[in-house]
């Protein structure tokens, strides 16, 4: 598993059929191609972005397939295997495996609370099959399982943990992971604080707005992590946190659904039991990526 990730990996979308029943295979691969036109550092395959919930095993077996065989060698290639059902999560984690991904995510199981003990067992059969430490998705508003800074460290010593994607509820905690050389990686997982968190020195991170303005997320990054440019970054931010701030408050993926089709890049809608964006949605959505020069998806 490579351990050095960085730059924005993208969480991107999954597209479906007009009635929603099938993936819509090729244009999952105009999707990733075109998020690597647009400089993407890497692509996480079947995140939340992507609807993993609503998705069958065997759907997002072929959603590793497709990204492997597309992105392979020009982009990283991360598969995230998390699972309420983890005889299903096993069973994703020998697949990507088998693919060769670069890295994989995984989320605890995420109806038992579960302490401590049971997410390092968990863990520790997850890294038995990737052959190394994965990325941790820390999300307790999801999970209900809050993990301290000092057991972050004990993971990362234990071997299981090389970074985690940061979804907390307590961003004091990141703070002092960014500062601890002890403590995995921090990537940042939280829309609203991407700029912050880059800012304090997180080398990447994991979040799905970029699935559809890629550009503005390369552009924050490289100005902000790679030329130190803060009033750079800012003019950038005033940009994208009117989209991402939008995407919150009326339904993320929905929009982002939305935003992907008012750039070329037709993706279908969400499954059930998440809604379509209304059109008086898309009508104010378009007004903001009007608003941050975007125009056509790059690639299409």
């Amino acid at each position: 598993m490579k351990q050095e990730l960085k730059g924005i990996l993208s969480a991107v979308l999954t597209p479906f059929s007009q009635d929603g029943s099938t993936i819509d295979e090729a244009t999952y691969v105009k999707l990733i191609e075109s998020q690597i036109a647009a400089g993407i550092h890497g692509v996480l395959l079947s995140g939340s972005t992507g609807e993993h919930p609503a998705l069958s095993v065997a759907e997002r077996k072929r959603l590793f397939e497709i990204g492997v065989k597309t992105g392979h060698g020009k982009t990283d290639i991360i598969a995230h295997v998390g699972s309420n059902n983890v005889r299903d999560t096993l069973d994703l984690a020998r697949h990507a495996k088998e693919l060769g991904v670069d890295q994989m995510l995984v989320i605890t199981p995420y109806f038992d609370r579960l302490k401590f003990s049971d997410v390092q067992r968990f863990l520790g059969k997850v890294v038995e099959i990737a052959g190394g430490p994965i990325i941790y998705y820390d999300s307790p508003g999801i999970t209900g399982v809050e993990i301290s800074e000092e057991q972050m460290v004990t993971l990362r010593r234990e071997g299981l943990v090389s970074a985690i994607k940061d979804s907390p509820q307590n961003y004091t905690r990141t703070m002092r992971m960014l500062s601890n050389p002890n403590a995995p990686t921090v990537l940042a997982g939280c829309d609203p604080a991407l700029l912050a968190v880059l800012a304090h020195g997180a080398p990447g991170t994991i979040i799905g707005v970029s699935t559809f303005v890629p550009e503005l997320c390369v552009a924050l990054y490289e100005a902000i992590s790679v030329r130190h440019d803060l009033p750079a970054a800012l003019g950038v931010w005033n940009k994208l946190w009117p989209i991402i701030n939008f995407m919150l408050l009326n339904g993320y993926v929905a929009l982002a659904k939305a935003g992907s089709a008012l750039r070329g890049l037709q993706l279908g809608e969400p499954r059930e039991p998440v809604a379509a964006s209304p059109e008086s949605l898309r009508r104010e959505l378009k007004v903001l990526l009007d608003r941050a020069e975007v125009g056509r998806l790059a690639g299409l």
